[in-house]
C-alpha cells in the first residue's frame, strides 16, 4: 500500500547527514500539524527514506470514506501542507525547494474554494471560470478557458487566494512554534531511524522520553522478528509436509494395480 501511495523506496541513495536532517524537519512539521488539527486524517508512517520522487513522506489514510469536502477540512489540509515549509523556516530560517508540489497542491485548494465551491465571504457563493487546471498561469486567471469575469473581480480571486494561502501559513508557523520541542524530538527520531511508525508517533506526541521511545522500538522490532521467525517456521512445516504428500503420491502411483491387465493378451 506505501509503495503505490508513495513509490519505491529508494535505500540506495546516499543522503547528506544535513540534508536528511533538513527533511526530518519538514516531514515532522506535516505530521505534527496533521495531529493536531481536528479534520485531518491520522499520520500513519513518517520517513525519510527517499521514495518515488519525494525525498521523504508523511502517510495520512483516511479512517472512513468521505462523500464531501468542507471549508474547515480544506483550510486545515492547505495548513498541513504548508507546514513542511514553515518548519523549514523556523529551524533553519531558509527554504528549499522541496516543498514546490505541496505549495501547488495548497494553491489548487484555496483556487477551488474561492471559484469552485464558493467559500469565499468576499465573492461569495458563485461559480467562477471554467474548469482549472494546475497549468493556470495566474492564481485567479486560466487563459486555456473563457473567463467569465471580470478583471475586477480576476483581481479579487488572486487577492483571496493569497489571503487563504498566507493565513494558513501563518497558522502553521504558529502551531509548530508552540509545539517546537515535539519538532524536534520527532526529527531526531527520524535521523537516527528513518521511519517512524504511527504508534512511535503518537508517544512522541503524548511526550514520552527519548529513552522509553528507544526502549518501545526495541521492542517492537524483536517482537516483529521472533513473529517473523515463527512464520518462517510454521512455512517451512507446510512445504515438508506437501512434499511429503507429493512424494506419497508420486510413489502410489507407480505401485501397479491388480484390476489392471499387464499386457493386451491378458484381456
Amino acid at each position: 500500500m506505501i509503495k503505490i501511495a508513495v513509490g519505491t523506496q529508494k535505500k540506495s541513495h546516499k543522503i547528506k547527514e544535513e540534508e536528511k536532517r533538513k527533511t526530518a524537519y519538514h516531514e515532522a512539521g506535516h505530521a505534527i500539524c496533521s495531529h493536531i488539527l481536528p479534520t485531518q486524517d491520522p499520520v500513519r508512517q513518517i520517513s525519510i527514506i527517499p521514495s518515488g520522487q519525494a525525498l521523504g513522506y508523511t502517510l495520512n489514510s483516511p479512517t472512513e470514506d468521505k462523500y464531501s469536502v468542507y471549508k474547515k477540512q480544506l483550510t486545515e489540509e492547505i495548513i498541513v501542507l504548508l507546514a513542511g515549509r514553515a518548519a523549514e523556516k523556523i529551524v533553519f530560517d531558509d527554504i528549499s525547494g522541496g516543498a514546490s508540489n505541496d505549495i501547488q497542491r495548497a494553491t489548487d485548494i484555496a483556487r477551488k474554494m474561492v471559484t469552485t465551491y464558493g467559500m469565499s465571504d468576499i465573492l461569495g457563493t458563485i461559480h467562477l471560470g471554467g474548469n482549472h487546471t494546475s497549468d493556470e498561469v495566474f492564481l485567479g486567471r486560466d487563459f486555456n478557458s473563457t473567463q467569465n469575469y471580470s478583471e475586477k473581480t480576476a483581481a479579487l480571486i488572486d487577492d483571496e487566494i493569497k489571503r487563504i494561502i498566507d493565513e494558513s501559513y501563518a497558522r502553521a508557523i504558529q502551531i509548530l512554534t508552540e509545539n517546537r520541542d515535539k519538532l524536534d524530538f520527532i526529527s531526531e527520531f527520524l535521523v537516527k531511524h528513518e521511519i517512524m511508525s504511527d504508534e512511535e508517533f503518537k508517544l512522541a506526541m503524548d511526550g514520552i522520553s527519548m529513552e522509553e521511545l528507544e526502549e518501545f522500538t526495541e521492542n517492537v522490532r524483536k517482537q516483529s522478528e521472533e513473529e517473523n521467525a515463527t512464520k518462517e517456521k510454521d512455512w517451512q512445516i507446510e512445504q515438508e509436509r506437501i512434499k511429503a504428500e507429493e512424494a506419497k503420491k508420486a510413489q502410489e502411483n507407480k505401485k501397479p494395480q491388480n484390476d489392471q491387465p499387464r499386457f493386451p493378451w491378458e484381456n
